[in-house]
Parts: structure tokens; C-alpha cells; sequence
């Protein structure tokens, strides 16, 4: 998902518009401290996957109840999305590191103490998975916004596709092995036992990135070190987001179309354990594959995307993938078999990755690098109020509308809300950027006028 960040990167101009020296280059980390920050990210990506199968499963094992899945997707994303400003804001001002290793100790603590929980106050199973699924959703929320503000600061323009790409590929390779292993777990252990390994391996991630503070600790910040983080400061950060994205009409039609996206993503996540589970009666392991096939899908369609994006302007990219989407929610939502039901689940979510590589790399072109993080917050914000609200409709709707209408119905709704947002993306028909958005000194830059 949906849904998917701030300073000046390697291949920002050399020097300032006044004559100023260029700055010092950045340290960059050797090759194996690189693939060993990309596989903690992953092994954090498969712990993220984990989560996503445990949480609606267990609900849905508990109570039998396509509506109250539903309330805990709501309960899984909203306080990640009202956190996502602050974040932002933290990811301006402390390193990376110290963010990473914050949110995956808290989320290794979590999963533990759930795990334990469940079995000493069994009467307690439901509010146990709402307090989880709450407090992971913020500790993600500040990782996932680190990582998005990581990437500007060591990547050069010209390779930010590819970088983006690598950075999908991860995602999509954990949404391949993730349900698989949590199906093979739960086959052989009860399903509760995948908190506990949950908890096992945000620890693992912890101790990567504690081991790797040496290296990360050379990127540089928008915000001096030295400068005190209160809340008046996190406010104006916000603000300072919200400003700029005001001033991005470009960029504001990416998060309209990503968040009617994210409607259709969510409500077919929502509904995916009430689907396989209680409409077409398949087992637990079934419900694994489901999530397996939909990440082979992404997987496969991120070989092609750097050749597509080649080819196509980002409007043209951007629509194609939107369609794919949309094509995968019809089927969803007509299936009779579960095969046909599989089939459109994997187009629906496999998809995405396309989709978000395609947003990701706009927004590096088009946002402030001296803002960027606290306005990727902003964004994702926006992007990502449609899947507690995706949960909701499911918790409001499933008493009179099957779990594949309300899929069908999400699709139709986004399509009449992408016509109004054409003007907006319109706008991306070129690759045309500055290479750096935020010149240093404020000059004006006619390569933003009007984006």
C-alpha cells in the first residue's frame, strides 16, 4: 500500500547560487554494510508482513465476524495515520538510525508482550489485538517515514527509479515469503505463536541497525543536531509540510489518485480473511497463498517497470498501472470461484508496486528538499486516511453488502473521483524537474513556477 521522502542529494549542483563552496560529499557506506541495511529493512518488511496476516486472522478466528475485522484494520491504521506529521518531523531532526531502532524495539516489545498476553487473560484476546495493532501501526509509521527520507539523502536523481525499484523489490519479495512462512507456521503451531516470532524478529532488525549506527550516522539532517525538538517546533514543521504541498498542484493530484487507490487496496485487505475464510471456505493456509501470489505479481512487474517508465511519461505510467489496479478490484469483487477470486486479489494488490514506484520518484522530483520529510509525512497522511476509512466501510457495510461488493463499489467510487483529478495529473505528462527543487538560497526557479 498504499501506501508508500529531504535534503540535498549526491547529485544536487555543486555549490550554492551565490557562489558559496560546495558542500562536503557524503560518506557513503561500504558495499556490505549496504546489503546488510537492505536485508534489516526486509527482514523488518517480513516482520511487517507477518503482522498484516496474524492480526485479521486471529481477529477473524476469535470472532467470526467480517465486521469486526473490519474494526481492527480501522484500529490498525488510524493512529499510524494521525502520527504520520510527526514523524515527519522527527525524520528532519534525528538520524535515521535512532529512529529505526526506536520503532523496531517498541515493536518487538509489543509482539512479545501480546504473545504472552493471550494467554494470560484470554478474555481479553480482542482488546489485546486493537492495543497491538494500534501501537504497531504508530512504531511503522515513524520507520516507514525514515526510510523514505534515507533514500534522497544518499541517491542521485538518475538513479532514483532503479533505487526506488530495489526498494519495491524488497517490499514485494517479504509480501512473497512473508505468507508463506506465517501459513507454514500457523500449519504446524496455533496461529497466536506468530506474535511471539513477530517480536523475535524486530528484534533482530534492532540489533542490525545497532551494529550498522557507525555508517548511518554520517547522513546529514535539515535541521542542525544541536537544535532542540519541542512542540511548538513539531507544529511548525507541519505547518511548513502542509504549506508546501499546498504550492504542489502536480503533487496534490498524486495523493487524490493514491488515496482512491488505497480505498480499493484496503478494502480488499479488509476483506481478504473474511473472503477466503468464510465465503469460499478455504483453509488458513489458502488465505497464506492468497497474499503470496498477490506479491509474485509484484515481483514480476517490477522487472519491467524501469524499461516502462523509459518509455512512457509519468502520466502515461501512472494511468497504466492506476487501470491494472482497478481491473484486479472488478475481478475481486465478480469472482465465483476462489480461483477467480485469487487471480483478481493478486492484479489488485501486485499491481501496486508499480503504481508506488512511479508516485515515489515524482515526489523526490517534485517536493523540497529542504522540507521534504515533514511533507512525505503530509502526503503520506493523505495517502493513507483511506485505509481506516476502507476498514470502516467494511465494519458499516458487510451486514448488508457482501465483502466483494463493498470491494466493487470502492473500485467504481475511485473511478468517478480519478475523472475530476485529471487536470491535476495532467501535469506530470513530462519528466521535466529541477534536479534539486529547494535551491539552498531561495532564488526563484521558473522550473517550478505552477508545479
Amino acid at each position: 500500500m498504499s501506501h508508500e521522502a529531504s535534503r540535498r542529494t549526491a547529485d544536487a549542483p555543486a555549490g550554492g547560487g551565490d557562489g558559496t563552496p560546495p558542500e562536503a560529499p557524503h560518506a557513503y557506506m561500504p558495499g556490505p554494510q549496504v546489503a546488510r541495511f537492505v536485508a534489516g529493512r526486509g527482514l523488518a518488511a517480513l516482520g511487517d508482513q507477518f503482522l498484516l496476516f496474524a492480526i485479521p486472522l486471529l481477529t477473524y478466528k476469535l470472532t467470526g465476524s467480517a465486521s469486526q475485522t473490519g474494526l481492527i484494520f480501522l484500529v490498525e491504521w488510524l493512529p499510524r495515520v494521525l502520527f504520520l506529521p510527526v514523524a515527519g518531523v522527527f525524520a528532519d531532526r534525528i538520524r535515521s538510525y535512532v529512529l529505526y531502532i526506536g520503532s523496531d524495539f517498541i515493536r518487538s516489545a509489543l509482539g512479545l508482550t501480546a504473545f504472552a498476553l493471550m494467554f494470560l487473560v484470554p478474555d481479553g484476546q480482542f482488546l489485546t489485538l486493537c492495543v497491538l495493532a494500534a501501537g504497531m501501526s504508530v512504531a511503522g509509521a515513524q520507520s516507514y517515514i525514515a526510510l523514505e527520507a534515507t533514500l534522497p539523502r544518499f541517491v542521485p536523481m538518475d538513479q532514483m527509479v532503479r533505487a526506488q525499484s530495489i526498494i519495491q523489490g524488497t517490499e514485494q519479495t517479504s509480501e512473497v515469503i512473508g505468507p508463506v512462512l506465517a501459513a507454514l507456521l500457523t500449519s504446524a503451531l496455533p496461529t497466536t505463536s506468530l506474535l511471539a516470532v513477530i517480536g523475535v524478529v524486530y528484534a533482530l532488525t534492532t540489533l542490525n541497525t545497532l551494529s550498522l549506527r557507525r555508517w548511518l550516522r554520517t547522513e546529514k539532517l535539515s535541521v542542525a543536531a544541536g537544535e532542540r525538538t519541542t512542540v511548538r517546533s513539531v507544529v511548525a514543521g507541519i505547518a511548513e509540510g502542509v504549506t508546501t504541498l499546498r504550492k504542489l498542484p502536480a503533487v496534490l493530484g498524486l495523493v487524490g489518485l493514491t488515496m482512491t487507490v488505497n480505498l480499493m487496496v484496503g478494502v480488499g485487505m479488509a476483506t481478504s480473511a473474511a473472503t477466503t475464510v468464510g465465503v469460499f471456505r478455504q483453509p488458513d493456509t489458502l488465505y497464506g497463498a492468497l497474499s503470496t501470489a498477490a506479491g509474485i505479481v509484484g515481483v514480476l512487474t517490477l522487472f519491467v517497470v524501469p524499461w516502462l517508465t523509459k518509455l512512457m511519461n509519468p502520466f502515461a505510467a501512472l494511468m497504466t498501472s492506476y487501470s491494472l489496479i482497478c481491473l484486479g478490484g472488478v475481478g475481486v469483487g465478480l469472482a465465483e470461484t476462489f480461483t477467480q477470486y485469487a487471480v483478481g486479489y493478486a492484479v489488485l494488490l501486485g499491481t501496486v508496486g508499480f503504481f508506488n514506484v512511479v508516485i515515489r520518484t515524482e515526489r523526490v522530483r517534485r517536493v523540497p528538499r529542504e522540507h521534504f520529510a515533514k511533507t512525505i509525512a503530509i502526503i503520506i497522511l493523505l495517502h493513507q486516511l483511506s485505509l481506516p476509512a476502507a476498514g470502516l466501510l467494511v465494519a458499516l457495510f458487510t451486514q448488508s453488502f457482501s465483502p466483494q461488493s463493498i470491494v466493487l463499489g470502492s473500485v467504481i467510487g475511485s473511478a468517478c473521483a480519478v475523472v475530476l483529478l485529471i487536470p491535476l495529473l495532467a501535469r506530470l505528462r513530462t519528466h521535466h524537474a529541477h534536479p534539486d527543487p529547494a535551491p539552498s538560497h531561495g532564488q526563484n526557479d521558473p522550473a517550478r513556477d505552477g508545479d
